[in-house]
């Protein structure tokens, strides 16, 4: 049992499942509150009480006091109702979820957020006060969206004021410091340097930015750096592949990070392969059923016609994230029997199946070797996402002009039968991509993928 005390008005708050919403209530009157200490928060019973006024220390002693479903619903409640508080307060946030293991989720959420967007950390008041050990790794992340000399020079601040002896020194005259505030400043910055993609930074910025501080680099890293700009040599260092570019997709479903592991599956690499930073990877939106309905007439007046599709369905029971890739898309005119990508991945026909009226095909196959269907769990674990193949080529997606299913893959693999209603049965791909054989749809996008040889 929890006992919040919001003024002079005591609450009580139990876990129950029935009791969510008012706790949600609290934690947001709590957030409203806490600054001007008019909330007082008591954790336990009898003796073991604790008091405290912010919420953050409201996650450390339930987690103390082994309370593991109020952790995981504050954790909660912050990330889908308070993303603009937990911005304001990033650092904060960081020291108190990276103390405790059970905070997991709340630290994949920030470093998540950290590399979408890093202005609200490194341009936060408290950022010269974050630890260490959590800088570093988010400095080593490959996907963190930053201009490396803006990191430099965000990295220079920090080191800066881990030192109270240089906190008074002039960066603007560097010839005024001594040889010991440059060594106090590279003690302070070791740990970074080898994650640095100097190679990045523009002849220019290096100039102005880095040069100056030279003595912070080894010196071989220093001349190859110089070789590189000056004569345009390959290093003889390794140089660090640059960070991976962020595709952006338009989606109330899936991130770029998602969108990602799409593009790598449809070229058959691994999921957490690297984008390249000079890639052209575009999602076009042509579909959306909060937007333009789930009917099947609905679906079909936006995604006929269209080459390379990919499907994006949340599942209402579940939250479960799924999908499939159709590289020739979906095409609802009747007359039509040959389909041909200008790629070798999008080669595929279209087969007479079913049966003809007047010579007018009703019900065909689309034959590809490239199509699949994927699950990527909750979106959070990318040891939980799978993708299926398609191992019969010859039925690898469906389609039927007279009947009111508008998305068949393998017949029976992954069925959308319009107005929110879906069936996913083993058939014509090499494994289910859900537990169960009947779904709700909550959402439903269609991309036209596009690889930049299609513009």
């Amino acid at each position: 049992m929890l006992d919040l005390v919001v003024a002079s008005d005591e609450l009580l708050i139990d876990l129950r499942p029935n009791q969510t919403r008012r706790l949600s209530q609290n934690f947001s009157q709590l957030l409203d509150d806490a600054d001007d200490y008019d909330v007082i928060i008591r954790v336990g019973e009898n003796q073991e009480i604790k008091e405290f006024y912010d919420i953050l220390d409201l996650i450390i002693a339930s987690d103390e006091l082994l309370l593991n479903e109020l952790v995981t619903s504050v954790q909660e409640y912050l990330i889908k109702n308070q993303t603009g508080w937990l911005q304001q307060n990033i650092v904060k946030v960081l020291h108190m979820a990276f103390q405790l293991e059970s905070c997991q989720q709340l630290q994949n959420y920030c470093l998540e957020s950290i590399c979408d967007h890093p202005e609200p950390l490194f341009n936060s008041p408290d950022f010269p006060t974050l630890k260490q050990s959590i800088l570093l790794g988010i400095v080593k992340r490959e996907n963190l969206k930053i201009e490396e000399v803006e990191l430099w020079n965000y990295l220079i601040e920090w080191g800066i004021a881990q030192a109270s002896e240089l906190k008074e020194k002039d960066l603007n005259n560097l010839s005024s410091w001594s040889e010991n505030d440059f060594l106090t400043l590279s003690r302070n910055l070791n740990h970074f340097i080898a994650y640095i993609r100097f190679f990045d930074i523009a002849s220019k910025d290096f100039h102005s930015n880095v040069r100056a501080f030279r003595k912070l680099l080894p010196q071989t890293l220093f001349e190859d750096i110089v070789s590189f700009h000056m004569s345009n040599t390959e290093p003889k260092l390794n140089k660090l592949d640059p960070r991976s570019k962020k595709v952006p997709i338009d989606s109330m479903i899936i991130k770029p990070k998602h969108a990602a592991t799409l593009i790598n599956w449809i070229q058959r690499k691994d999921a957490n392969a690297r984008i390249p930073i000079n890639n052209k990877y575009k999602f076009n939106l042509i579909y959306r059923g909060s937007m333009d309905g789930f009917g099947t007439n609905d679906i079909r007046s936006k995604c006929d016609g269209h080459e390379a599709c990919i499907l994006v369905i949340k599942v209402k029971e579940n939250d479960t994230i799924i999908g499939g890739y159709n590289p020739i898309g979906w095409n609802y005119n009747s007359n039509t029997f040959f389909v041909k990508g200008r790629k070798t991945s999008r080669k595929g026909h279209r087969l007479d199946r079913a049966f003809s009226i007047n010579s007018i095909i009703e019900d065909y196959w689309v034959n590809t070797t490239e199509s699949f269907i994927y699950s990527l769990g909750d979106g959070n674990d990318l040891n939980n996402f799978k993708i299926s193949r398609v191992i019969n080529n010859n039925y690898a997606i469906y389609e039927s002009y007279h009947q009111h299913i508008p998305i068949n893959f393998g017949y029976s693999d992954l069925v959308i039968n319009g107005n929110v209603a879906g069936t996913c049965k083993k058939a014509y791909y090499e494994s289910c991509i859900l537990d169960t054989c009947h779904f709700t749809i909550e959402e439903m996008e269609v991309f036209v993928f596009q690889d930049g040889d299609d513009e």
